[in-house]
């Protein structure tokens, strides 16, 4: 992001204290000796104490504000400078300026881009870094393995009820049967005495009754019997695939226990819930290696292009090539250098003003002690023992 220039020269000449604003400079009240008891030992000392005091601020002050001067000064005569170069000179200081500035740019960019992951998460898959891909393949597989095995598992619980069922039912029938067989013989018993009864008490014919009775008990006894061995052939039917499926289903238990174990082993060894959730920071990571690879090649680039730059600059005999480093935008566009020029020449007035309020200060506070010490000679060695203290 480009930024202002004249900003950056603000700031670089900015002090916090409110001498440095040109909006606002007190005037220091004239001392009013008329007020003070000279004879007064202890107003007398902190009276040439705070002239002493004044000239040592003023005389810091202008010493600041004088190199500050210089300084900028010299940033002005390296302007005229590069505004006398011939565009033979010009044109390879203006082409090492603007890469500086792309690589820069780039370099921003890249930075960022920087952040998608944390430090632990990038530290943490760093370190798996290699088996990774590998690592996203298998887990998926696993994971669609287990599903696979968890529908088996429900696939044979289905059949396992239907032929617990048909067991039950088979079991049933075979009751059914014993049943049925128990009130067959039970209904020709009591049939035969009833023929009994009728045959040698009333003196009936009962054979035939006898015979169909016989008959009719015996067809049913064998349709109960044929159905007896039916139920008996289905139980045993069932009871058979019933303990294949049981087999069946504690094999894929296991297979799922397995599956399910390695899976959970694999989410705690990566600090995660899925394998898509291991993707994405995987992704992630892989996209901040790649952002961290291109921002530390633009910094190895910036860096050789700077040094570059900074050769061009000495060469065009630029006093301060290190500050004029970070100014590559007054380099490329010259506006920016117009800017940059009205700002260091109302900060070298600013510094002027500061400059002659100081020096007219420290001077009114030193003709006031040699004032004192002339009017005063008793007092003299005094005020100049105190005033050689400050120096």
């Amino acid at each position: 992001m480009k930024f202002r220039l004249a900003e950056w020269f603000r700031k670089l000449f900015q002090r916090d204290d409110a001498e440095d604003s040109e909006e606002f400079i007190p005037e220091v009240e004239s001392l009013n000796r008329g007020e003070i008891d000279i004879s007064n030992p202890e107003m007398r000392q902190r009276y040439v104490r705070n002239c002493c005091d004044q000239m040592l601020e003023a005389t810091k002050e202008i010493e600041y504000a004088t190199r500050e001067y210089r300084l900028v000064t010299d940033y002005l005569q390296d302007m005229e400078e590069v505004d006398a170069l011939p565009p033979s000179q010009y044109r390879p200081l203006k082409l090492a300026a603007e890469n500086v500035l792309r690589l820069e740019h780039d370099r921003q960019y890249h930075s960022e881009n920087l952040g998608r992951i944390s430090d632990d998460k990038y530290e943490e898959i760093s370190a798996y870094a290699d088996e990774m891909p590998g690592a996203i393949e298998k887990m998926k597989k696993n994971e669609e393995y287990k599903y696979l095995v968890r529908e088996d598992l429900r696939k044979l619980e289905g059949e396992k009820g239907a032929y617990s069922y048909q067991k039950r039912e088979m079991q049933i029938r075979q009751a059914s049967c014993r049943n049925m067989a128990v009130i067959t013989i039970i209904a020709l018993i009591f049939a035969f005495l009833m023929l009994f009864v009728l045959q040698y008490f009333f003196r009936m014919e009962v054979i035939l009754g006898g015979v169909i009775a016989a008959a009719a008990a015996a067809v049913a006894l064998t349709w109960i019997f044929v159905e007896f061995l039916n139920a008996k052939k289905g139980l045993k039917k069932s009871v058979n695939y019933l303990n294949q499926v049981i087999a069946k289903q504690n094999t894929v238990k296991i297979r799922y226990v397995n599956v399910e174990n390695l899976l959970t082993y694999e989410y705690q060894k990566f600090h995660v819930h899925s394998s898509d959730e291991l993707e994405y920071n995987w992704e992630l990571y892989s996209a901040e290696r790649r952002e961290r690879r291109l921002a530390s090649e633009a910094g190895s680039e910036l860096g050789k292009a700077q040094e570059e730059y900074v050769r061009a600059l000495k060469n065009a005999r630029l006093r301060y090539p290190a500050i004029w480093l970070h100014q590559a935008y007054a380099m490329v566009d010259r506006r920016e250098m117009v800017e940059l020029r009205h700002d260091l020449v109302a900060r070298r007035g600013s510094l002027r003003k500061r400059i002659q309020y100081n020096t007219d200060n420290r001077q009114r506070a030193r003709d006031e002690v040699n004032d004192l010490v002339h009017k005063y000679p008793n007092y003299a060695q005094e005020i100049i023992d105190i005033v050689s203290t400050y120096e």
